[in-house]
Protein backbone atom coordinates (compact mmCIF):
# COMPACT_ATOMS: atom_id res chain seq x y z
CA UNK A 1 0.00 0.00 0.00
CA UNK A 2 2.67 2.37 0.76
CA UNK A 3 4.29 2.07 -3.01
CA UNK A 4 1.16 1.92 -4.18
CA UNK A 5 0.66 5.59 -2.94
CA UNK A 6 3.85 6.87 -3.67
CA UNK A 7 3.59 5.80 -7.45
CA UNK A 8 0.69 7.25 -7.68
CA UNK A 9 2.17 10.38 -6.50
CA UNK A 10 4.65 10.24 -8.23
CA UNK A 11 2.71 9.52 -11.50
CA UNK A 12 -0.22 11.95 -11.22
CA UNK A 13 1.59 14.89 -8.78
CA UNK A 14 -0.99 14.86 -6.56
CA UNK A 15 -0.55 14.73 -2.71
CA UNK A 16 -0.32 11.89 -0.39
CA UNK A 17 -3.98 12.20 1.10
CA UNK A 18 -5.05 12.10 -2.56
CA UNK A 19 -2.96 9.11 -3.32
CA UNK A 20 -4.33 7.22 -0.29
CA UNK A 21 -7.65 7.67 -1.47
CA UNK A 22 -7.46 6.59 -5.29
CA UNK A 23 -5.03 3.60 -4.02
CA UNK A 24 -8.22 2.99 -1.56
CA UNK A 25 -10.68 2.85 -4.59
CA UNK A 26 -8.71 -1.10 -4.93
CA UNK A 27 -10.03 -2.44 -1.61
CA UNK A 28 -13.27 -1.70 -2.11
CA UNK A 29 -13.26 -3.04 -5.21
CA UNK A 30 -11.65 -6.53 -3.47
CA UNK A 31 -14.55 -5.83 -0.82
CA UNK A 32 -17.26 -5.18 -3.09
CA UNK A 33 -16.06 -8.52 -5.32
CA UNK A 34 -15.70 -10.71 -1.54
CA UNK A 35 -19.15 -9.52 -0.26
CA UNK A 36 -21.39 -9.90 -3.35
CA UNK A 37 -19.46 -12.92 -5.93
CA UNK A 38 -18.99 -15.34 -3.57
CA UNK A 39 -21.94 -18.10 -4.24
CA UNK A 40 -21.47 -17.18 -8.12
CA UNK A 41 -17.93 -18.00 -8.39
CA UNK A 42 -18.15 -20.84 -5.78
CA UNK A 43 -20.54 -22.53 -9.04
CA UNK A 44 -18.30 -21.44 -12.24
CA UNK A 45 -14.97 -21.50 -10.72
CA UNK A 46 -12.85 -21.77 -14.02
CA UNK A 47 -14.53 -19.04 -15.90
CA UNK A 48 -13.94 -16.75 -12.52
CA UNK A 49 -10.42 -17.48 -12.50
CA UNK A 50 -9.34 -16.82 -15.57
CA UNK A 51 -11.46 -13.63 -15.94
CA UNK A 52 -10.07 -12.99 -12.29
CA UNK A 53 -6.25 -13.01 -13.65
CA UNK A 54 -7.10 -12.00 -17.31
CA UNK A 55 -8.57 -8.64 -15.05
CA UNK A 56 -6.37 -8.02 -12.30
CA UNK A 57 -3.58 -7.87 -15.42
CA UNK A 58 -5.91 -5.42 -17.34
CA UNK A 59 -5.88 -3.67 -14.27
CA UNK A 60 -1.97 -3.14 -13.59
CA UNK A 61 -1.32 -2.42 -17.13
CA UNK A 62 -4.14 0.62 -17.38
CA UNK A 63 -3.11 1.98 -14.09
CA UNK A 64 0.32 2.00 -15.75
CA UNK A 65 -0.96 3.93 -18.58
CA UNK A 66 -3.52 6.21 -16.48
CA UNK A 67 -3.40 9.88 -17.55
CA UNK A 68 -5.78 11.34 -14.73
CA UNK A 69 -6.76 10.63 -11.32
CA UNK A 70 -10.20 9.97 -12.52
CA UNK A 71 -8.82 7.06 -15.00
CA UNK A 72 -6.51 5.78 -12.37
CA UNK A 73 -9.47 5.25 -9.34
CA UNK A 74 -11.15 3.10 -12.53
CA UNK A 75 -8.02 1.27 -12.85
CA UNK A 76 -7.63 0.99 -9.12
CA UNK A 77 -11.00 -0.56 -9.26
CA UNK A 78 -11.16 -2.52 -11.46
CA UNK A 79 -7.84 -4.22 -10.47
CA UNK A 80 -9.60 -4.58 -6.49
CA UNK A 81 -12.52 -6.86 -8.13
CA UNK A 82 -10.79 -8.70 -9.69
CA UNK A 83 -8.16 -9.45 -7.28
CA UNK A 84 -11.00 -9.70 -5.03
CA UNK A 85 -12.74 -12.70 -8.15
CA UNK A 86 -9.37 -14.58 -7.50
CA UNK A 87 -9.03 -14.88 -3.75
CA UNK A 88 -12.73 -16.04 -3.76
CA UNK A 89 -11.83 -18.96 -6.38
CA UNK A 90 -8.49 -19.47 -3.68
CA UNK A 91 -11.32 -19.59 -0.63
CA UNK A 92 -13.78 -22.09 -2.67
CA UNK A 93 -10.98 -24.24 -3.32
CA UNK A 94 -10.26 -24.77 0.72
CA UNK A 95 -13.68 -24.64 1.72
CA UNK A 96 -14.57 -27.40 3.71
CA UNK A 97 -11.37 -29.57 4.39
CA UNK A 98 -9.82 -31.06 7.08
CA UNK A 99 -6.85 -29.18 8.45
CA UNK A 100 -7.74 -26.24 6.33
CA UNK A 101 -4.98 -23.76 8.40
CA UNK A 102 -2.27 -26.58 6.79
CA UNK A 103 -3.11 -25.14 3.49
CA UNK A 104 -3.63 -21.75 4.38
CA UNK A 105 -0.18 -21.66 6.08
CA UNK A 106 0.74 -22.69 2.52
CA UNK A 107 -0.67 -20.00 0.84
CA UNK A 108 0.35 -17.32 3.12
CA UNK A 109 3.89 -18.23 2.93
CA UNK A 110 3.77 -18.10 -1.19
CA UNK A 111 2.12 -14.90 -1.25
CA UNK A 112 4.11 -13.90 1.14
CA UNK A 113 7.57 -14.33 -0.44
CA UNK A 114 6.11 -13.15 -3.54
CA UNK A 115 4.80 -9.60 -1.66
CA UNK A 116 7.60 -9.38 0.38
CA UNK A 117 9.97 -10.09 -2.04
CA UNK A 118 8.33 -7.46 -4.25
CA UNK A 119 8.68 -5.20 -1.37
CA UNK A 120 12.27 -5.36 -0.43
CA UNK A 121 13.10 -4.88 -4.53
CA UNK A 122 11.21 -1.59 -4.73
CA UNK A 123 12.30 -0.18 -1.74
CA UNK A 124 15.50 -0.51 -2.86
CA UNK A 125 14.56 1.56 -6.09
CA UNK A 126 14.76 5.76 -6.20
CA UNK A 127 11.47 7.01 -5.56
CA UNK A 128 11.33 8.33 -9.62
CA UNK A 129 11.10 4.58 -10.86
CA UNK A 130 7.94 4.07 -9.02
CA UNK A 131 5.49 6.00 -11.24
CA UNK A 132 6.67 4.41 -14.30
CA UNK A 133 7.32 0.68 -13.64
CA UNK A 134 5.99 -0.29 -10.46
CA UNK A 135 2.31 -1.20 -11.86
CA UNK A 136 4.16 -2.61 -15.26
CA UNK A 137 5.91 -4.94 -12.47
CA UNK A 138 2.88 -5.98 -10.76
CA UNK A 139 1.24 -6.85 -14.35
CA UNK A 140 3.79 -8.79 -15.10
CA UNK A 141 4.31 -10.50 -12.04
CA UNK A 142 0.29 -11.39 -12.98
CA UNK A 143 0.87 -12.77 -15.93
CA UNK A 144 3.66 -15.20 -14.62
CA UNK A 145 1.49 -16.62 -12.21
CA UNK A 146 -1.44 -16.44 -14.27
CA UNK A 147 -1.10 -20.36 -15.71
CA UNK A 148 -1.01 -21.77 -12.13
CA UNK A 149 -3.66 -19.35 -10.47
CA UNK A 150 -6.26 -20.93 -13.49
CA UNK A 151 -5.98 -24.38 -12.20
CA UNK A 152 -6.75 -23.37 -8.79
CA UNK A 153 -10.54 -23.86 -9.72
CA UNK A 154 -9.94 -27.89 -10.00
CA UNK A 155 -10.13 -27.88 -6.28
CA UNK A 156 -12.86 -25.61 -5.75
CA UNK A 157 -14.98 -27.89 -7.65
CA UNK A 158 -13.93 -31.02 -6.04
CA UNK A 159 -14.37 -28.75 -2.80
CA UNK A 160 -18.21 -28.17 -3.95
CA UNK A 161 -18.95 -31.65 -4.73
CA UNK A 162 -17.93 -33.49 -1.51
CA UNK A 163 -20.72 -31.11 0.21
CA UNK A 164 -23.63 -33.26 -0.22
CA UNK A 165 -25.42 -33.79 3.03
CA UNK A 166 -23.79 -30.90 5.08
CA UNK A 167 -25.71 -28.80 6.40
CA UNK A 168 -26.01 -25.19 4.84
CA UNK A 169 -26.92 -23.31 8.42
CA UNK A 170 -23.76 -21.59 9.74
CA UNK A 171 -23.15 -21.46 13.51
CA UNK A 172 -23.48 -17.58 13.87
CA UNK A 173 -21.93 -17.50 17.60
CA UNK A 174 -18.83 -18.84 15.96
CA UNK A 175 -18.91 -17.12 13.04
CA UNK A 176 -19.42 -13.73 14.75
CA UNK A 177 -16.79 -14.98 17.80
CA UNK A 178 -14.11 -15.59 14.74
CA UNK A 179 -15.11 -11.80 13.49
CA UNK A 180 -13.87 -10.23 16.34
CA UNK A 181 -11.11 -12.07 16.87
CA UNK A 182 -9.85 -11.12 13.38
CA UNK A 183 -11.06 -7.10 13.60
CA UNK A 184 -9.11 -7.28 17.14
CA UNK A 185 -5.36 -9.16 16.02
CA UNK A 186 -5.80 -7.19 12.29
CA UNK A 187 -7.01 -4.31 14.02
CA UNK A 188 -3.97 -4.29 16.20
CA UNK A 189 -1.25 -5.07 13.41
CA UNK A 190 -2.93 -2.13 11.38
CA UNK A 191 -2.34 -0.03 13.98
CA UNK A 192 1.62 -0.46 14.92
CA UNK A 193 1.82 -0.45 11.02
CA UNK A 194 0.42 2.81 10.45
CA UNK A 195 2.76 4.40 13.09
CA UNK A 196 5.46 2.46 12.34
CA UNK A 197 7.52 5.48 10.28
CA UNK A 198 7.15 7.71 13.30
CA UNK A 199 8.34 5.82 15.41
CA UNK A 200 10.97 4.68 13.48
CA UNK A 201 12.01 8.44 13.31
CA UNK A 202 12.20 9.12 16.72
CA UNK A 203 14.45 5.93 16.98
CA UNK A 204 16.72 7.99 15.09
CA UNK A 205 16.24 6.29 11.95
CA UNK A 206 16.16 7.75 7.93
CA UNK A 207 13.30 7.18 5.74
CA UNK A 208 15.15 5.03 3.42
CA UNK A 209 16.51 2.83 6.37
CA UNK A 210 12.43 2.55 7.50
CA UNK A 211 11.43 1.54 4.29
CA UNK A 212 14.24 -0.76 3.71
CA UNK A 213 13.57 -2.58 7.26
CA UNK A 214 10.23 -2.93 7.23
CA UNK A 215 10.13 -3.88 3.75
CA UNK A 216 12.58 -6.95 5.01
CA UNK A 217 10.54 -7.80 8.46
CA UNK A 218 7.29 -8.28 6.19
CA UNK A 219 9.62 -10.56 3.86
CA UNK A 220 10.73 -12.54 6.53
CA UNK A 221 7.68 -12.14 8.40
CA UNK A 222 5.44 -14.55 6.39
CA UNK A 223 8.15 -17.11 7.96
CA UNK A 224 5.42 -17.39 10.72
CA UNK A 225 2.58 -19.10 9.06
CA UNK A 226 5.66 -22.28 8.52
CA UNK A 227 4.04 -23.21 11.78
CA UNK A 228 0.20 -23.78 10.84
CA UNK A 229 1.40 -25.52 7.64
CA UNK A 230 2.40 -28.41 9.43
CA UNK A 231 -0.30 -30.64 10.13
CA UNK A 232 1.15 -32.00 13.51
CA UNK A 233 0.26 -28.25 14.99
CA UNK A 234 -3.15 -28.72 14.33
CA UNK A 235 -4.50 -30.27 17.28
CA UNK A 236 -2.68 -27.58 19.33
CA UNK A 237 -4.33 -24.78 18.01
CA UNK A 238 -5.36 -22.70 20.90
CA UNK A 239 -1.59 -23.03 22.35
CA UNK A 240 -0.02 -21.67 19.64
CA UNK A 241 -2.36 -18.92 18.68
CA UNK A 242 -2.06 -17.79 22.54
CA UNK A 243 1.55 -18.01 22.91
CA UNK A 244 1.60 -16.40 19.56
CA UNK A 245 -0.79 -13.66 21.00
CA UNK A 246 1.86 -13.36 23.76
CA UNK A 247 4.28 -12.88 21.71
CA UNK A 248 2.46 -9.98 19.89
CA UNK A 249 2.53 -8.08 22.91
CA UNK A 250 5.68 -8.03 23.67
CA UNK A 251 6.67 -7.32 20.37
CA UNK A 252 4.56 -4.55 20.52
CA UNK A 253 5.55 -2.93 23.69
CA UNK A 254 9.08 -3.29 22.66
CA UNK A 255 9.00 -1.67 19.14
CA UNK A 256 7.00 1.35 20.51
CA UNK A 257 10.52 1.71 23.04
CA UNK A 258 12.93 1.17 20.02
CA UNK A 259 16.05 3.53 20.10
CA UNK A 260 17.73 2.11 17.46
CA UNK A 261 18.02 -0.57 13.97
CA UNK A 262 18.14 -3.65 15.70
CA UNK A 263 15.41 -3.34 18.20
CA UNK A 264 12.93 -1.59 16.07
CA UNK A 265 13.81 -4.24 12.99
CA UNK A 266 13.69 -7.33 15.42
CA UNK A 267 11.10 -6.82 17.32
CA UNK A 268 8.87 -5.90 13.97
CA UNK A 269 10.01 -9.07 12.80
CA UNK A 270 9.21 -11.53 15.51
CA UNK A 271 5.73 -9.52 16.06
CA UNK A 272 5.48 -9.89 11.69
CA UNK A 273 5.98 -13.78 12.83
CA UNK A 274 3.84 -14.15 15.48
CA UNK A 275 0.46 -12.30 13.17
CA UNK A 276 0.94 -15.11 10.31
CA UNK A 277 1.39 -17.69 13.13
CA UNK A 278 -2.06 -16.80 14.17
CA UNK A 279 -3.65 -15.95 10.32
CA UNK A 280 -3.82 -19.53 9.11
CA UNK A 281 -4.89 -20.68 12.26
CA UNK A 282 -8.28 -18.28 12.08
CA UNK A 283 -8.51 -18.33 8.42
CA UNK A 284 -8.23 -22.20 8.90
CA UNK A 285 -11.11 -22.24 11.20
CA UNK A 286 -14.13 -20.45 9.26
CA UNK A 287 -13.01 -22.86 5.76
CA UNK A 288 -13.56 -25.93 8.26
CA UNK A 289 -17.03 -24.77 8.47
CA UNK A 290 -17.75 -22.74 5.17
CA UNK A 291 -19.57 -24.46 2.29
CA UNK A 292 -18.53 -22.62 -1.13
CA UNK A 293 -16.00 -20.22 0.32
CA UNK A 294 -18.42 -17.67 0.68
CA UNK A 295 -17.72 -17.00 4.32
CA UNK A 296 -14.13 -16.57 3.82
CA UNK A 297 -14.78 -14.00 1.14
CA UNK A 298 -17.23 -12.13 3.47
CA UNK A 299 -14.52 -12.26 5.93
CA UNK A 300 -12.35 -10.04 3.48
CA UNK A 301 -14.77 -7.38 4.48
CA UNK A 302 -14.62 -7.57 8.23
CA UNK A 303 -10.93 -7.75 8.11
CA UNK A 304 -10.61 -4.35 6.11
CA UNK A 305 -12.79 -3.16 8.33
CA UNK A 306 -10.50 -4.04 11.33
CA UNK A 307 -7.46 -2.46 9.55
CA UNK A 308 -9.09 0.52 8.43
CA UNK A 309 -10.41 1.02 12.28
CA UNK A 310 -6.94 0.35 13.29
CA UNK A 311 -5.41 2.94 11.16
CA UNK A 312 -8.07 5.46 11.25
CA UNK A 313 -6.77 5.16 15.26
CA UNK A 314 -3.81 4.90 15.39
CA UNK A 315 -2.20 8.26 14.24
CA UNK A 316 -4.68 10.56 16.83
CA UNK A 317 -4.18 7.75 19.80
CA UNK A 318 -0.30 8.10 19.21
CA UNK A 319 -0.58 11.89 19.06
CA UNK A 320 -2.61 12.19 22.41
CA UNK A 321 -1.31 9.42 24.46
CA UNK A 322 1.93 8.56 23.47
CA UNK A 323 3.74 5.07 22.15
CA UNK A 324 3.92 3.64 26.03
CA UNK A 325 -0.21 4.16 26.45
CA UNK A 326 -0.54 2.90 22.57
CA UNK A 327 1.28 0.12 22.78
CA UNK A 328 -1.12 -0.93 26.19
CA UNK A 329 -4.31 -0.14 24.10
CA UNK A 330 -2.96 -2.20 21.25
CA UNK A 331 -1.57 -4.67 23.49
CA UNK A 332 -5.58 -4.94 25.42
CA UNK A 333 -6.72 -5.54 21.88
CA UNK A 334 -4.76 -8.35 21.63
CA UNK A 335 -5.52 -9.93 25.06
CA UNK A 336 -9.40 -9.06 24.54
CA UNK A 337 -9.10 -11.78 21.52
CA UNK A 338 -7.99 -14.34 23.93
CA UNK A 339 -10.82 -16.09 25.05
CA UNK A 340 -12.89 -15.59 21.86
CA UNK A 341 -10.20 -18.18 20.00
CA UNK A 342 -11.01 -20.54 22.34
CA UNK A 343 -14.74 -20.10 22.05
CA UNK A 344 -14.27 -20.61 18.48
CA UNK A 345 -12.09 -23.76 18.85
CA UNK A 346 -14.92 -24.76 20.75
CA UNK A 347 -17.42 -23.75 18.57
CA UNK A 348 -15.56 -25.36 15.81
CA UNK A 349 -15.29 -28.91 16.55
CA UNK A 350 -18.50 -28.99 17.71
CA UNK A 351 -19.71 -27.79 14.25
CA UNK A 352 -17.62 -30.34 12.78
CA UNK A 353 -19.34 -33.32 14.95
CA UNK A 354 -22.99 -32.44 14.09
CA UNK A 355 -22.15 -32.30 10.22
CA UNK A 356 -20.27 -35.66 10.49
CA UNK A 357 -23.23 -36.74 12.40
CA UNK A 358 -25.82 -35.67 9.34
CA UNK A 359 -23.68 -36.85 6.82
CA UNK A 360 -23.48 -40.78 8.25
CA UNK A 361 -27.34 -39.89 8.91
Amino acid sequence: MPFLVTAIMTRLHVDEGMATQIAGVEILGVALACAVLPRWIARGAHAFAVAGAVGTIVGQVASDLAPSIALMSAARAVSGVFEGMLFVVVASSVAHRACADSIWGKINVLAGGINGSVLVAVSLLPPIWFGRWLFALLAGIVAILAPFVVRIDRFAETSRLSLAGTPARLPKRLVVALWIVTVLIYGAQASQWAVAGIVGERAGLSQTTIGILLSVSSLLGFAGAIVPMQRACHPYRLTIIGLAQLVMIVCITVFFASTGATSYFVSQLVLNCAFFAIVPFLTGLLSEIDPDGSLVARTVVVTFLGVGTGTALAGPLFDRYGSRHCAYMMGGAIVAAFPLVWISLKGSAQHLQLSAKSRLG
